[in-house]
């Protein structure tokens, strides 16, 4: 502005003039995209390294400011999705065990392909991606067992290339990408968010896991380019099934559960804490094993939790009025009556839970104010004593006195009520695997459990900005049913399949919309 008063022969003291042209160029500022002053993008590499087997190319330009906020919803939406968790000998050949498939005929739609297409190295007179994509996004997190790996054969030609969406906090939070040739490093790379790093798929490769400080992870969207089709994907979807009923289990259909009663021990305010062995046959255990693996649908969350939360950031939900059909749910309900001589109990919240050695969990309560029961199972087998990845019980006003440690052993059960203090305990750090637990949270009735479950579903009744007013519309909800409980369960059953419907669609259209 002072330039151009000069060149002008005006005054700068020349106050109309000035309010002028400030004005004007208050509503360039305004009216023009944020990206166009302050991203600048380009499709040629900032690093490429020679490979015998080809190339390594890292992108840091490719994305404007405006596409970068795009990629960030994006990794909201993902949060969302239904991750997968490959443990044992299911887990990828590199070692990175927590993925969520995506579809590659929708991400075929979003500018972020087209950017994918101007970047992927051809030969003269070549057009187009390969004809077989596969696409998935992975999570990379401390502690994980990465191993040495490539995607392809020698003798097959493809590429691979993995978009980073998360910043790590610093430079000391690791999280390079090595390359071997000759059973030594070839190239060692350092990404950061929204740097694409594109390398042939043969090439090995191996991912360095964030540091121990680093509590949250590291999401990637991977992808896959093939130049023949008929090779296998690594990937598959997870099919997802209601609860099993785990009918004809050959168990007892009268049994005494206080008969497996092995230890109880109190609180100060003389709440127990049941251990419960041998409850469930070993058949069942395995059904059940079996079916959370195979189809459960983990939510992440990668925030620190404050205050008195578990901080466990894997947990797969499951729904009330499936698994109240189930024989397991026959043994629980038996044996709460039996254990507290109440009759009527009802589930609220059952999840899967899942630990692993680096997790850092928290101590925390179940519930607040309420008279709930948790009916935690232990699902890992082979445990032993030192093998840890137990659950330590405390005083309700002093953390620091100990009421019991109660061992992780296949089948146990720690039954407790739900405003005692306790902590899940990570496994032992020579155990790759995980610790499961499945936890049964019932409320004293039906109709409570019903409202407890509308009121605690995330995805359920969001349009409400408190837990008061909330409740206020389940007030209503339940009058508008008679209070009937099973009539009320309908209701929610119907809002909950809205919501999964909303939450995919979101997650779709981020697909559809990235690198927009």
């Amino acid at each position: 502005l002072q330039h151009y008063f000069i060149q002008s022969n005006l005054s700068f003291s020349d106050n109309k003039m000035k309010s002028l042209l400030t004005t004007l160029c208050s509503l360039c500022l305004l009216l023009t995209p944020t990206s166009a002053f302050f991203s600048s993008t380009s499709t040629e590499p900032q690093i490429t390294r020679q490979h015998n087997l080809g190339s390594i190319l890292l992108f840091r330009e490719l994305f404007t400011a405006s596409q970068k906020e795009g990629l960030r919803e994006l990794r909201s939406a993902l949060f969302g999705g239904h991750w997968r968790y490959y443990d044992y000998e299911d887990t990828p050949k590199d070692g990175i065990a927590w993925q969520l498939p995506v579809d590659s005929n929708l991400l075929s739609q979003s500018p972020l392909w087209q950017l994918i297409n101007e970047i992927i190295p051809r030969k003269q007179g070549e057009k187009g991606v390969s004809e077989h994509v596969e696409s998935v996004v992975r999570l990379l997190r401390r502690g994980d067992n990465t191993r040495v790996h490539s995607v392809c054969s020698e003798h097959e030609a493809g590429y691979t290339l993995t978009l980073f969406l998360t910043q790590l906090p610093d430079k000391n939070s690791y999280g390079e990408v090595l390359f071997f040739q000759d059973d030594d490093v070839h190239s060692t790379i350092q990404p950061a968010q929204f740097n694409v790093l594109l390398w042939s798929c043969r090439i090995p490769y191996q991912f360095q896991y964030p540091s121990i400080s680093t509590g949250f992870g590291q999401v990637m969207l991977q992808i896959t380019l093939y130049d023949k089709v008929d090779v296998k994907p690594t990937y598959l979807p997870v099919d997802v099934e209601p609860f099993p009923e785990l009918k004809n289990l050959n168990l007892p259909t009268e049994f005494n559960a206080l008969d497996h009663v092995t230890k109880v021990s109190y609180t100060s305010l003389k709440r127990p804490i049941y251990v419960i062995d041998d409850l469930f046959s070993d058949e069942m255990l395995g059904a059940l094993r079996e079916h959370l693996y195979l189809s459960s649908q983990y939510y992440y969350d990668d925030s620190e939790d404050e205050g008195e939360t578990d901080n466990v950031h894997w947990i797969s939900g499951h729904r009330n009025h499936e698994f109240v059909k189930s024989e397991m749910w026959r043994v629980i309900n038996t044996t709460l009556n039996q254990v507290t001589g109440h009759e009527g109990w009802y589930p609220h919240d059952i999840s899967c839970n899942l630990n692993r050695a680096w997790d850092h969990t928290r101590i925390h309560k179940d519930c607040y104010d309420r008279e709930d029961l948790t009916f935690l199972l232990y699902l890992t087998p082979g445990y032993k004593p030192g093998d840890l990845g137990g659950t330590v019980f405390y005083e309700q006003e002093d953390v620091g006195t100990i009421v019991t440690s109660v061992q992780n052993k296949f089948g146990r059960v720690a039954l407790f009520h739900c405003e005692i203090k306790h902590a899940a305990r990570p496994p032992h750090a020579y155990l790759t695997h995980a610790r499961y637990t499945f936890a049964v949270k019932v409320a004293r009735s039906k109709l409570d459990a019903v409202q407890q479950e509308l009121l605690s579903d995330p995805s359920i009744l969001h349009d409400f900005e408190d837990e008061e007013e909330k409740l206020e519309e389940i007030f209503i909800m339940t009058e508008g049913v008679g209070s009937d409980p099973d009539k009320l369960e309908e209701v929610f059953v119907d809002l909950l399949h809205e919501s999964s419907g909303e939450r995919l669609e979101i997650l779709d259209e981020s697909l559809v919309t990235a690198g927009k």
